[in-house]
């Protein structure tokens, strides 16, 4: 029952930060992203996952201050992450290249977005195991298209677990159509610790930074976007308990050792119109345990403003 009980909490927390915000109903965004790697005809590693984002541009000061020429963010998000072995079929964890995974969360972000730079700030708390949900979830998908099911032998166990992330963005524009952007992200928690950079390049039709979404910036009243993007980066990993387990218990029935170098590189395009939103990118990273592989997948998004 602890995944009911982290479902309710959450859809309070929502709407406490929906209530304080702000009490004007603009400049908001609602978003659902499905990210699978049956993108790219796989089924492994971050083989899928679900997530549903309230955006809202903020008038008044929140937690941090907004100055003049300075937008103020909130983003909150409810996650669901699936991850497994390479092997679906077998009960032998001698066969995993990894532990099976799954996890339930939600994340509230505070961003503060200036004329060629931004700041976020947020914390994120989720749950682990079966009661995560993750493994139900696939397990139905995989019976509806009549496919086979993976066995979810060994599950990292249950947990609840906490991270905060900040993350500094730049922005470097090259001219009208093109742009750099540098992102440099910090996660320190008991699910992740990492320190990662990444840097893109953006072409095409594209607002200001603080109202583009290649922040993911909401204005209704910004013009049409139409740009795409290509670009990766670099983490060092001190710590993923999805594949590690976590460094307080020892009740995982197995798990792995995480590669400390990752890196990855990200490929898609933006279409934003004056109410609706699609995305559609496709995400390469590098092996993160010693006997796994590389892996490719591809997320689409769509959404609206309101």
């Amino acid at each position: 029952m602890q995944h009911l009980h982290f479902l309710k909490n959450s859809v309070v927390f929502i709407l406490f930060l929906w209530s304080i915000s702000s009490v004007d109903a603009q400049n908001q965004q609602l978003e659902l992203k499905i990210s699978n790697d049956k993108f790219v005809f796989q089924d492994k590693y971050y083989t899928s996952g679900l997530h549903i984002s309230y955006r809202k541009n903020l008038e008044h000061d929140f937690l941090l201050k907004k100055r003049e020429n300075q937008e103020l963010q909130l983003n909150v998000l409810l996650g669901n992450e699936t991850y497994t072995p390479s092997n679906l079929s077998s009960f032998d964890t001698n066969d995993f290249d990894r532990p099976y995974a799954g996890w339930l969360f939600i994340s509230a972000e505070l961003a503060k977005i200036k004329s060629k730079s931004a700041l976020f700030l947020a914390l994120e708390s989720g749950i682990t195991g079966k009661e995560s949900l993750a493994g139900k979830l696939q397990n139905a998908f995989h019976e509806l298209f009549n496919i086979e099911k993976p066995t979810w032998q060994a599950e990292i166990a249950y947990k609840w677990l906490f991270n905060f992330k900040i993350k500094q963005v730049y922005d470097f524009p090259l001219s009208e159509s093109a742009s750099i952007q540098n992102q440099t992200s910090l996660s320190i928690g008991s699910k992740d610790m990492y320190l990662k950079n990444d840097v893109f390049l953006f072409f095409g039709k594209f607002n200001r930074l603080q109202n583009s979404y290649r922040l993911y910036a909401v204005d209704s009243e910004s013009k049409k976007e139409f740009f795409g993007f290509i670009g990766g980066g670099y983490k060092y990993v001190e710590l993923n308990t999805l594949i590690q387990g976590s460094p307080f218990n020892d009740d995982d029935p197995f798990t792995s050792i995480a590669e400390r170098h990752v890196f990855n590189l990200q490929a898609g395009s933006v279409l934003r119109t004056k109410r609706h939103i699609f995305k559609l990118e496709y995400i390469y990273n590098s092996k993160e345990t010693p006997l796994s592989r590389s892996h490719v997948f591809g997320a689409f998004t769509f959404g609206f403003i309101f």
